[in-house]
């Protein structure tokens, strides 16, 4: 099994599989050829395939494969096979996927390393190059392990059924696992299967030797803020009302505010990072910004993208009052200075809409008119996404911009929408009808990896990384509607379908091997972990959940 393990992961490491990139191709068709050469699926090709993800500017794809046991019970495998750039490792970069080469780690200690990086790397424990730990040496578990269970199948002697799923993208958008969720609904309406676990082998930490397993994993919403102030020359800046002092009381409010985290079962989400915050001039002139926009993140455990909107939209308010008021008491003040009484002051009242709002406003202008001007204009922020000219936050912030533009709203006004992507938080123990899967499966795991490795096993009930286990169920019921209508990008380019996540509805687990500073030079898994542990515990616990389980 080592060997095996080690095979497949070399091969896998070569795969240049750049997150957005064509190249995750590779990996999909390696997989792909993986399963169609196994006896079981030559008598059985219709149980495996590479699905095509629609509208994917990448051509990307996802291999699948399902062994079919005796009875309907089933454990899913999952994992992604893009990685992230490896500009950082210098001179070493192109050994970095190269598995197990030793000019890897002779260039890396010529590196300054820190002291545990150093202690590691002279303790021949781990493995060193990108994807070992994220995620490509979970993947080849995995693997070995479906090989083992495929030639049981061919027996006839798979007490249940084993469906691997790898996936690409989950380094940036997730477009392999959200178009996941309609193989895993088309396969379990043809197949009745039961799915009870999905095992995602994502690298966990081992904080003062103990490993951590993840129950569930945060969500992530990305609201973008754009405001139109009234634009005025700097020497008539009372005439004025920028919109960068509303934008950036937001920013002030927003930005690390611990009364924007969730906290829930002991976890708390990290507050809010904005990613983006700048006005929209396209060059220099002497006027005040009028128009400025930005986004940030918003990692959720329990709070719904309506209840969120609520929030912003109180936020929002507040600051454009308080800019406002502000901007009334230097006017005054300044008066007060001049013999002339100078030309100026403000009186907005404080505007805030959502983006539906925005676009219910453009619509009284006709609907038809406008429906035909957002399809043009969605279908050129679709384009310049696909292209690579710009991303999905950007890519909303012009189209918000468009619809304001259209609906001649010329007052200050703030306006809120959501850009891609959207992750619902999940827990493995909140799934209806599976509840309490989840710990179930750690208690086991816990046991196993003590008992037959002296591995200590934590759980914690989030993991803060952001993972595709969002898109395996709904275990936070939200209004669907109020996200897509006020996520401009909706439709061909990004959509989620929150109705097959609801009807698949899969306990899912973080449970991979032990790996420390992925997405860096440094990034590395544990040998031990990896060969020894991860296959055996796994092993265990699919088996473990073929059988039969206690009312």
């Amino acid at each position: 099994m080592r060997e095996r393990i080690y095979e497949i992961l070399s091969e896998l490491i070569a795969m240049k599989s750049l997150t957005g990139t064509a190249a995750e191709r590779e990996p999909a068709e390696w997989f792909a050829s993986f399963f169609r050469a196994m006896p079981y699926f030559r008598a059985h090709g219709e149980l495996t395939g590479l699905y095509e993800i629609p509208n994917d500017p990448c051509g990307r794809a996802i291999p699948y494969a399902l062994l079919l046991g005796r009875q309907t019970e089933t454990v899913v495998l999952s994992g992604h096979f893009d990685v992230v750039s490896s500009e950082e490792y210098g001179a070493a970069e192109e050994y970095a996927y190269r598995l197990g080469d030793p000019a890897l780690e002779k260039l890396l200690a010529e590196m300054p390393l820190t002291p545990c990086q150093r202690a590691d790397l002279a303790s021949g424990e781990w493995l060193w190059g990108r994807g070992t730990a994220d995620m490509k040496g979970g993947l080849a578990v995995h693997a070995a392990l479906f090989e083992r269970f495929a030639a049981q199948a061919q027996a006839g002697t798979l007490p249940g059924s084993l469906l691997f799923l790898p996936v690409p993208d989950e380094e940036s958008y997730s477009a392999g696992m959200r178009a996941a969720a309609h193989i895993l609904r088309t396969l379990q309406d043809r197949y009745h299967l039961n799915y009870r676990l999905l095992i995602d082998p994502e690298p966990t930490p081992d904080p003062n030797g103990v490993q951590v397993l993840s129950l569930g994993s945060v969500g992530k919403l990305m609201p973008v803020i754009y405001v139109q102030g009234k634009k005025a020359h700097v020497g008539r800046c009372y005439e004025g009302f920028s919109a960068l002092s509303v934008l950036t009381d937001v920013y002030q409010h927003t930005n690390g505010s611990l009364d924007l985290c969730d906290v829930c079962d002991g976890a708390a989400s990290v507050p809010p990072a904005w990613a983006n915050l700048r006005d929209r001039k396209s060059g220099y002139d002497v006027s005040l910004p009028d128009r400025a926009a930005g986004y940030f993140t918003l990692l959720t455990l329990r709070t719904t993208p309506e209840q969120a909107l609520d929030r912003l939209k109180a936020i929002c308010t507040e600051s454009f009052t308080r800019q406002r008021d502000k901007l009334r008491g230097e006017f005054a003040a300044f008066s007060r200075l001049c013999a002339t009484p100078p030309v100026g002051g403000v009186d907005y009242e404080p505007r805030v809409l959502t983006f539906c709002e925005l676009c219910a406003l453009a619509r009284e202008r006709g609907a038809d008119a406008f429906d035909a001007f957002f399809r043009t204009h969605l279908r050129e922020a679709e384009r310049q996404v696909g292209s690579g000219a710009c991303g999905f936050p950007d890519a909303t912030v012009n189209l918000v911009e468009a619809v304001l533009d259209y609906s001649r709203l010329r007052i200050p006004v703030v306006v809120i929408a959501f850009a891609p992507p959207y992750y619902p938080p999940v827990h493995a123990d909140r799934v209806p009808g599976k509840e309490g899967r989840g710990t179930q499966a750690y208690r086991f795991l816990r046991e196993a990896s003590a008992r037959g490795f002296g591995q200590r096993l934590a759980a914690e009930n989030y993991f803060m990384g952001i993972s595709d286990l969002s898109y395996s169920a709904v275990t936070e019921r939200f209004d669907y509607g109020c996200f897509s209508a006020n996520a401009p990008l909706w439709g061909d380019a990004y959509r989620l379908d929150f109705e097959a996540f609801a009807k698949i509805a899969i306990p899912g687990i973080i449970y991979g091997p032990i790996g420390r500073e992925y997405h860096t030079f440094a990034e590395r898994v544990n040998k031990h972990s990896l060969f020894d542990v991860l296959p055996e515990t796994t092993r265990a616990l699919i088996e473990h959940e073929w059988e039969p389980q206690p009312l």
